[in-house]
């Protein structure tokens, strides 16, 4: 059987008795621009979809010198935080006719290079980035080469570029005082990569409440920790923190309170009756464990829609500028039986 002959949009236009410019201008979204009457263009779209058009998106970047796609770069797959996030990226983008192109650095510099280079050479429109410790010199060049990007969850202080991330000091400080309200007063933080900024704002928002609540900071109930999968090191921190006489804990990363709370559990200490917990990032897990886990809601689908507008303008204006292009969004808190 011969292979079906694709549509065109001179198929179109001859169905109709129209140009194939005009049919062009419906299908690119440009009836209004072009004066086009609705019930002209309706009729496009109809028989366009009747014959199952498909447009040449070769062709189209030839003509326009764009790919129509964009690259993420997420820290970690695994963490379900990063990948409801490229859920919600990819739903943005689409509304732009635009496909997102997936890579994953698990948060190693050399890895996040490697994809770098490899999404440059698909000649991807733009990028949205979640870089690991360190990446600065990757990210002056791309401003340096201009191709547009904006960097969400991260701040790097010698970078000026278009940021997309919560007010985290903000998060930590609110989570931090409401443990306090707990009446909890030996209060520990269990944190993670605290060489980024973005850890070190809610690692301060956390002192912050302390010493305004006339709570002394005590080192022993403060951990940073390298790596949040890694259970062995999770345990040590939490047998050190209970020596300690923690009442109160605040994980700074879903993955850690995961971990923690089998960790604590695996302890045989009650939820919230020994220590309250709170948790970055709300997971559906804690809806359903033994004791409800209370937790600090990102605004991830907000967060997507930032990012995703401030791209598609800087690729719309053929600019890495970023005046007027950074977001800091406000965090809500869902509380539950582990901190009520």
């Amino acid at each position: 059987m011969p292979k079906k002959k694709k549509s065109t949009i001179q198929d179109i236009a001859d169905q109709l008795g129209v140009s194939k410019s005009l049919v062009s201008f419906v299908l690119n979204g440009k009836s209004k621009e072009k004066r086009i009457s609705d019930s002209m263009a309706k009729k496009v779209l109809e028989v366009a979809k009747r014959m199952n058009y498909r447009p040449n998106y070769l062709a189209k970047s030839l003509r326009t010198g764009r790919s129509q796609t964009i690259a993420l770069i997420i820290a970690d797959i695994s963490n379900p935080f990063f990948a409801k996030m490229a859920r919600f990226m990819e739903i943005e983008a689409s509304k732009y006719e635009y496909k997102v192109i997936f890579a994953n650095s698990d948060e190693d510099k050399e890895k996040f290079t490697a994809e770098l280079s490899v999404l440059k050479n698909r000649q991807v429109d733009g990028f949205i980035l979640i870089p690991p410790i360190g990446s600065e010199k990757e990210l002056a060049a791309l401003q340096k080469q201009k191709l547009p990007f904006v960097v969400v969850d991260r701040v790097f202080k010698n970078i000026d570029c278009p940021t997309v991330i919560i007010n985290n000091y903000q998060a930590g400080y609110q989570a931090t005082q409401r443990l306090i309200e707990n009446d909890r007063r030996n209060i520990a933080i269990l944190n993670v990569n605290n060489k980024l900024y973005t850890m070190q704002q809610r690692v301060k928002g956390y002192h912050d409440a302390l010493m305004e609540n006339g709570i002394a900071t005590s080192p022993v109930l403060v951990k940073h920790l390298k790596f949040s999968h890694d259970k062995k090191l999770i345990m040590k921190a939490i047998k050190e923190i209970i020596s300690a006489g923690a009442d109160g804990l605040l994980f700074t990363t879903g993955k850690l309170t995961i971990l923690g709370i089998e960790c604590l559990m695996e302890l045989g200490i009650s939820i919230p009756e020994d220590i309250s917990v709170i948790s970055f990032d709300d997971m559906d897990a804690y809806r359903v464990t033994r004791t409800p886990i209370s937790a600090i809601v990102q605004p991830l689908e907000q967060m997507s829609k930032e990012a995703i507008t401030i791209l598609m303008s800087l690729i719309e204006e053929n600019t890495v500028a970023v005046e007027n292009k950074n977001r800091v969004l406000d965090v809500d808190f869902v509380y539950r039986a582990s901190c009520v």
